[in-house]
C-alpha cells in the first residue's frame, strides 16, 4: 500500500507547531492513564531529565509522594471532567528529590473521554515563590520593629498619615488606630506655620536633605513634651511621593538639659565671685580662670587664657624648679600645698599659697586645678618677726659678752625685745595701709565685745562700710590716689568714734566698725549719721578733688545673731541694701533682707532663663502730635512674660539687669527688635515714624555703644532718623565730657536725642545748650498732679519754656485725663503720650494706633 501523502498546509501547520512546542518558554506535557506520553525538551529539563528517558515515564515520579499526586489527582479531576482549564500552584519533585514550585494549566483533550489524555502547561515560579517569602517575611520584620521601637514611626503622604506605630499614638497622647487618615495639620499651631513649615520640608526634601527640628508640644492631657522630629522623602525627585518620620520624645533630656545648665550658672557664679584664684591648667597652659586670680597677677581674666604658667613665675628658673618640685605628687593623684614668690604683671614680687590637684581628664594632657591666696603679708610680717629676732639674737649674744655692765644692759634688751614683739604683733594685726585693725584683730575683739555683752546684758553694733564708686576713682586716677583717700577715710571714722570702740579695714574700700555698750538703736544711728557727716565733706588729694560716700550695714547683738561671722554677714546684707536704696545712707539688717536677697537671686535666674528661651517682648506706646490729630511716633516698652508668674513689673526686673550687666544683651535685643518691627509696619504700608528706645545709664557708658547702634540700623535696614533714644537726665551728668562727646557722635549719625524724665534730675542750662538733644520730655510725676498741685504747674510750665527758648521738641509722658490735656495745651506743649491715647499694646494689638486719633473712653 503506498502512502498517503499529506497535504502542503497541514504539513506547514504541523512544522510551525512543532517550533513552539519546542522552543516555548514554558513546559509542555501531555499525560494520558497516568503516565507521561509526550513533552517538549524544557520541561523535561526542568525536573532534571533527559527528554527520552522523561518520555514514558508514570506521571507519579513528578510528586512528592503517592499523597500529593491523589491529592492533586481530586482537585483536578472533576475541574477537568467539566471541561474547565484547571489552574494551581503546587511542589512538584526533580530528578534529584529536590521540590520545585511550579505554576500548573491543565486542560482535557476530550472531557468527555478521559482516557483521550490531559494537556499541561508547567511554568518554575521557585524564584517568584522566594522572592514573594522575601517580601512576606521583610514585611513581618517591618511590623516588628514598627511595634517593638522606642520611638515613633509614621509613614505621610501627601500630609496625611498612612501608617503609624502605636508608640507614635503613645507620644501624642491618641489613642491606637486614631492617627492613621489625619492629617497633619493638628500638629501645628496655626495655618500659617502649617504652610510655612511645609514648604520649608518639601524643599529639603527637593535639594535631596532630610528634615530635622526640635519643638515642644502640648498633650491633651496638659502636659507639655519636647519632640525631636526627623524625617526624609522615599523619592526625592517627587517630594510629595511620601516620606517616613521618626518622632522621639526627650522630655527627660530637655529636662536634664535644663537642670545641667543651671547647676552649671550657678557653679559660674560660685567660680566667678570666689574670694580666692581659681586657675585650670592644661600641660602648664592656661585654660580658664576666675576674676579673683587674674586681680591677684595683675590681669584681666581674658588676658591669661591660652598662655603659658611661665607668666606667674620670676624667672626660668623659678618656673622649672616649681614644676620639679610640685609635679611628683599631683602626678601621683596628690595635693600639692606650697607657698611661693611669684611675679605681679607690673614687675614686682609677692608670695601666694597654691593648692594643686590633677583631673582625670581620659587624655594624655595634664589638666590640674589650681587655688591661689595671696599671702605677702603674713610672710612680711613672719619676715619682720625673724629678722627683729635675728637682731635680737645677736644683740644679745653682743651683750653678754660685755660682762661689766650685764645687769644694766640685760634690762635695755629685755625692754627692746618687748618693743620688737609690740612692732611684731602690731604689723600682724593691722592694716599695712591705715594702720587700722585688721580682719585678724577685728574678729578677736569683737569676740571679746560679745563675750562682755552677754555677760552685761547690753547690746554691740556692727557696722559694715563699703565707699561708692571707689573702684572708678582707683581707675581713673590710680592706685596712689586710691591709697591717700583711703589713709583719709580711716582719720574720718576714727574721729567719730568712742576710744572703747573699734574702726578695722578688711581690706580694698570695706570698713568695720564695731560699737560697745549700745544702749539702743538710737545710738548706733547717730554714730552713722555722724559718719555721713564726716564722709560728706570734699578733700583735696594731688590736685584732685575728691568725695568719698559710704553705703553702711548695721547689725546688733543679739537681735541680729549672736556669734562673730553671723553679724559680719548679715551687716555685710544690709549694707548691699543700702547699695540698692540710692548710695550714702545706712540700713539696719532685717530678717527680709535674706529673703529679698534669695528672691532676687532666683528673679535673676529666671531672667538669665528669659532671655534664653525668648521669653521677653515689646510693647508699643504711641506718641502723639496734637495739632495734627496723628501719631508721630512709637515708644518702645519692655515686658517680660514669665511662663509661670505671667507679665513681671519692669520696675522689679529692669534694676535687676541694670546691676548685673544684663541690660546690655537685653538692650541691643530691644534695639534690633524696635527696628525690625517698625520695618514691618512700613512694609505693611505704615507711615514712616520713629521709634523711641531707652537706653539705660549701663548701655549709655558702654564702650562699644556707637559700633552697636550702626551694626543694629545695618543689619535691620532702617534710616537712623527713623531711631530716637531716650536718656535720663541723671544719665546725662554722669561724666560731662565723655557724655557730650558720645552724644554729638550719635547726633552726626542722624539719630534723634531724646532726655527722658526731664525735671526729676539736676542737670544745669549751660550743658543743656551743649548737648545735642532733639526732644524733651516733661516727667509723669509733674503731669499727675498737675490740675492740682501748683507747684507741678509751674515746673510744668518752666520746662515747656526752656524747651521753646532752646528750640527744642516737647512733649509730656503719663497724660491721662482730657484736664491734664487741656492745661499742658494752654502751657504750650502740643505733643502727648499716656493711657488717655492707648495703653502700651504688643504689635499685633497696635492696628488701632495707625488709625484716626481717638482719646480712650471718649469720642473726642
Amino acid at each position: 500500500m503506498s502512502s498517503i501523502p499529506i497535504p502542503i498546509a497541514p504539513r506547514k501547520a504541523v512544522l510551525e507547531l512543532n517550533a513552539i512546542f519546542d522552543n516555548a518558554t514554558v513546559g509542555i506535557l501531555f499525560t494520558r492513564s497516568r503516565r507521561l506520553v509526550q513533552a517538549n525538551r524544557l520541561c523535561a529539563e526542568m525536573f532534571g531529565y533527559s527528554l527520552d528517558e522523561f518520555i514514558d515515564q508514570p506521571a507519579l515520579i513528578l510528586y512528592a509522594d503517592p499523597e500529593a499526586y491523589s491529592a492533586l489527582g481530586r482537585e483536578a479531576g472533576p475541574v477537568l471532567a467539566a471541561g474547565r482549564p484547571f489552574r494551581a500552584e503546587t511542589q512538584l519533585k526533580r530528578k534529584d528529590g529536590r521540590l520545585l514550585w511550579c505554576r500548573v494549566s491543565a486542560k482535557a483533550i476530550d472531557p468527555q473521554h478521559p482516557g483521550e489524555g490531559t494537556l499541561w502547561i508547567l511554568e518554575d515560579i521557585e524564584e517568584d515563590r522566594l522572592m514573594i517569602e522575601a517580601l512576606e517575611r521583610s514585611t513581618r520584620e517591618f511590623s516588628a520593629i514598627l511595634d517593638t521601637a522606642s520611638v515613633g514611626i509614621g509613614v505621610v503622604r501627601n500630609r496625611v498619615f498612612e501608617r503609624c506605630n502605636h508608640r507614635l499614638e503613645e507620644i501624642f497622647d491618641l489613642s491606637a488606630g486614631s492617627l492613621v487618615g489625619q492629617s497633619t495639620r493638628w500638629l501645628f499651631n496655626s495655618e500659617e506655620e502649617f504652610q510655612r513649615i511645609g514648604e520649608q520640608i518639601y524643599a529639603e526634601f527637593a535639594a535631596g536633605v532630610g528634615h530635622r527640628r526640635e519643638q515642644s508640644y502640648l498633650r491633651r492631657d496638659g502636659r507639655t513634651v519636647w519632640l525631636r522630629i526627623s524625617g526624609g522623602a522615599f523619592d526625592p525627585t517627587n517630594p510629595q511621593g511620601g516620606s517616613v518620620w521618626l518622632v522621639e520624645d526627650f522630655t527627660a533630656t530637655h529636662q536634664a538639659e535644663a537642670h545641667a545648665r543651671q547647676a552649671f550658672d550657678e557653679q559660674q557664679m560660685i567660680f566667678d565671685n570666689a574670694a580666692v584664684g581659681i586657675l585650670f591648667v592644661r600641660d602648664r597652659m592656661v585654660q580658664r580662670c576666675n576674676r579673683r586670680l587674674a586681680e591677684i597677677f595683675g590681669y584681666q581674666p581674658e588676658e591669661l587664657a591660652g598662655r603659658s604658667t611661665r607668666v606667674f613665675f620670676l624667672g626660668e628658673g623659678d618656673y622649672q624648679r616649681y614644676g620639679t618640685t610640685a609635679f611628683p605628687a599631683i602626678l601621683a593623684g596628690g595635693t600639692h600645698v606650697g607657698e611661693t614668690r611669684v611675679r605681679h604683671r607690673d614687675g614686682h614680687a609677692f608670695w601666694v599659697r597654691a593648692t594643686g590637684r590633677r583631673v582625670a581628664s581620659g587624655t594624655d594632657s595634664v589638666d590640674m586645678t589650681w587655688i591661689f591666696e595671696d599671702v605677702t603679708e603674713r610672710h612680711q610680717a613672719e619676715q619682720a618677726l625673724l629678722h627683729a629676732h635675728d637682731q635680737l639674737e645677736q644683740r644679745v649674744v653682743e651683750r653678754t659678752a660685755e660682762l661689766a655692765n650685764a645687769n644694766l644692759q640685760l634690762q635695755e634688751e629685755v625692754f627692746e625685745r618687748m618693743q620688737a614683739e609690740q612692732r611684731i604683733w602690731h604689723i600682724a594685726h593691722h592694716d599695712g595701709l591705715t594702720g587700722l585693725p585688721n580682719r585678724t584683730l577685728l574678729h578677736d575683739r569683737l569676740g571679746q565685745a560679745l563675750a562682755q555683752a552677754q555677760r552685761g546684758r547690753h547690746r554691740v553694733a556692727v557696722m559694715f562700710l563699703d565707699l561708692d564708686r571707689f573702684k572708678s576713682i582707683n581707675d581713673t586716677l590710680g592706685h596712689a590716689i586710691g591709697d591717700e583717700l583711703l589713709k583719709h577715710v580711716a582719720e574720718r571714722l576714727k574721729s567719730v568714734v568712742r576710744a572703747v570702740d573699734t574702726v578695722s579695714r578688711l581690706g580694698g574700700d570695706e570698713f568695720v566698725i564695731v560699737l560697745h555698750e549700745v544702749s539702743s538703736p538710737d545710738d548706733v544711728v547717730q554714730v552713722a549719721e555722724k559718719v555721713l557727716g564726716a564722709l560728706a565733706s570734699e578733700l583735696t588729694i594731688d590736685s584732685h578733688r575728691l568725695r568719698a560716700t559710704p553705703s553702711i550695714g548695721i547689725s546688733i547683738f543679739p537681735d541680729d545673731g549672736d556669734e562673730v561671722f553671723g553679724l559680719m554677714k548679715h551687716a555685710d546684707t544690709a549694707m548691699y541694701h543700702a547699695k540698692a536704696a540710692g548710695r550714702n545712707n545706712f540700713q539696719f539688717f532685717a530678717r527680709t533682707m535674706n529673703e529679698q536677697a534669695a528672691h532676687l537671686f532666683t528673679l535673676e535666674n529666671r531672667l538669665r532663663q528669659a532671655i534664653e528661651t525668648g521669653a521677653l517682648l515689646l510693647h508699643y506706646q504711641p506718641l502723639i502730635d496734637w495739632p495734627r490729630r496723628a501719631v508721630c511716633g512709637m515708644e518702645a516698652l519692655l515686658r517680660w512674660n514669665d511662663p509661670e508668674h505671667g507679665l513681671v513689673s519692669p520696675g522689679e526686673f529692669i534694676p535687676l539687669a541694670e546691676d548685673t550687666g544684663l541690660i546690655l544683651p537685653i538692650g541691643e535685643w530691644v534695639l534690633a527688635e524696635a527696628l525690625r518691627q517698625n520695618r514691618v509696619w512700613q512694609q505693611e504700608g505704615r507711615p514712616l515714624l520713629p521709634v523711641s528706645v531707652n537706653l539705660s545709664p549701663r548701655q549709655f557708658r558702654q564702650k562699644d555703644l556707637v559700633e552697636t547702634l550702626r551694626r543694629v540700623l545695618a543689619d535691620t535696614g532702617q534710616p537712623a532718623r527713623l531711631l530716637e533714644l531716650e536718656i535720663t537726665e541723671t544719665t546725662l551728668m554722669h561724666d560731662i565730657e565723655e557724655t557730650q562727646a558720645r552724644l554729638q557722635e550719635i547726633a552726626a549719625m542722624g539719630v534723634r536725642l531724646s532726655i527722658d524724665d526731664f525735671g526729676t534730675g539736676y542737670s544745669s542750662l549751660s550743658y543743656l545748650k551743649r548737648f545735642p538733644v532733639h526732644k524733651l520730655k516733661v516727667d509723669q510725676s509733674f503731669v499727675r498732679d498737675l490740675t492740682v498741685d501748683p507747684e507741678d504747674a509751674a515746673i510744668a510750665t518752666a520746662i515747656v519754656g526752656l524747651a521753646r527758648s532752646l528750640g527744642l521738641d516737647i512733649l509730656a509722658e503719663g497724660v491721662e485725663t482730657r484736664e491734664q490735656l487741656d492745661v499742658l495745651l494752654g502751657l504750650g506743649c502740643d505733643k502727648f503720650q499716656g493711657f488717655l491715647f492707648s495703653r502700651p499694646l504688643p504689635p499685633a494689638g497696635a492696628e488701632g494706633m495707625f488709625q484716626p486719633l481717638l482719646l480712650q473712653g471718649s469720642g473726642a
